[in-house]
């Protein structure tokens, strides 16, 4: 089960603290995610460590372990038994089909590697290298950043970056006359009578890649606020289905049947994002985003998002924000189960359709003493499907 949306939410929550020090210090982290209707569960320790060599060096290392049950929703016969977890066996396609959660555990380990360098003008280049596994999805990524700074003064910076991913994705078939992804605890099974390959049970990989590109521009305005502009493009190619998904291909006919998504095998997406920080008085700063993003399946999205951040006092800091985001669907997607049929591309995929999101936040940083701090987060997440989720997150870092 591929916990990307999941694994990503994580890194940004756990690395947050980090990313405010260039000093030495180790962190402990832990991340609980859970969504509404006792869908999707998601527990996360996580532990980092950042190391100066000298003033030039700096070494940052992060592993994380996921730990994911609950179920997702997909389309299934109404005569599929979902108690086991092997609601999508297909054994024929008599009957009606219901879109409903199909349950599946999994788990992922991570870990991540930065090496920063600073020059003499203080430039920096940082190189990193990341690697995610589970039971039937491998990552590998590769990223490059150089910051420069174009004047003496430091008051504005240019920087490009660039990474490239490259993942696997397990694909089995199993002798029941179904498709099955996954390892033999997620019981996951998909009808596709043109390419079901007998009793062979043979496995084989599907691979895909991925390479973003980002250019950025960070300008100090004056002493209390500055100004970031980033560009973005992100290119896709290869196995871009979900493997857990499917859609009813000519329901209430004699060839009604219900199969895998299919989505195109390339993807080509860009946008901008500007981030805002500006400081009012010694206690209080406020950081403003927002992201235009669009992509060539013509899903658009645009997020907005405001935090505050309250010193209370030189040991207490408070935050609070609020995101908006919006999207527009693909061009394939569709929730009706009377809507595909011959179609080369389709795809019921809730992420893909059409939908408004809110999100709350609150944070909570206390230094315990000069080498000792506790942090403690809440996000709450309200989507416009119905999807709701609640994600707290609690940590500690050291100092030495």
């Amino acid at each position: 089960m591929q916990l990307n949306k999941y694994s990503l939410i994580a890194i940004l929550a756990l690395s947050n603290h980090a990313l405010l020090y260039a000093e030495n210090y180790v962190t402990v982290d832990f991340l609980q995610y859970n969504e509404n209707d006792n869908r999707v569960a998601v527990s996360a320790p996580s532990f980092g460590l950042s190391y100066d060599i000298g003033t030039d060096l700096n070494i940052k290392a992060d592993f994380v372990n996921d730990t994911i049950t609950g179920a997702t929703p997909v389309w299934q016969l109404t005569m599929a038994d979902t108690s086991s977890g092997a609601s999508g066996q297909v054994v024929n396609n008599t009957g009606d089909y219901v879109y409903k959660n199909q349950s599946f555990t999994d788990t992922r380990n991570a870990g991540s590697l930065l090496v920063t360098r600073r020059f003499k003008n203080r430039d920096e280049l940082t190189v990193g290298a990341n690697f995610s596994s589970e039971s039937d999805y491998e990552s590998k990524t590769f990223s490059a950043d150089y910051m420069h700074y174009t004047d003496a003064s430091h008051n504005r910076s240019i920087n490009l970056g660039i990474s490239g991913a490259f993942d696997e994705i397990l694909v089995k078939s199993v002798a029941n006359g179904g498709k099955y992804r996954g390892d033999d605890d997620d019981k996951s099974y998909y009808k596709d009578d043109d390419d079901y390959d007998g009793e062979s049970g043979a496995s084989q990989k599907e691979t895909s890649n991925t390479i973003n590109l980002q250019l950025g521009v960070n300008q100090i305005l004056n002493e209390t606020s500055s100004l970031k502009l980033d560009a973005f493009a992100v290119l896709s190619a290869g196995y871009l289905t979900n493997p857990h998904q499917r859609v009813v291909r000519n329901y209430n006919s004699a060839f009604q049947k219900l199969g895998d998504e299919s989505r195109p095998d390339k993807r080509t997406a860009y946008g901008v994002a500007l981030k805002h920080i500006m400081l009012l008085g010694d206690s209080v700063s406020l950081n403003s985003n927002y992201r235009y993003y669009t992509d060539d399946w013509q899903i658009q999205s645009n997020t907005l998002e405001e935090n505050a951040y309250y010193e209370v006092s030189k040991d207490l800091t408070l935050g609070a924000g609020v995101r908006y985001y919006t999207q527009t669907s693909a061009s394939f997607y569709n929730a009706s189960k009377d809507h595909f049929t011959d179609e080369t591309y389709a795809s019921s995929d809730e992420r893909l359709s059409q939908f408004d999101a809110l999100t709350y936040k609150g944070s909570l940083d206390y230094k315990i003493n000069d080498n000792l701090s506790y942090n403690l987060g809440a996000e709450f997440y309200e989507q416009s499907t119905g999807l709701k989720a609640t994600m707290i997150t609690t940590g500690a870092k050291y100092h030495f």
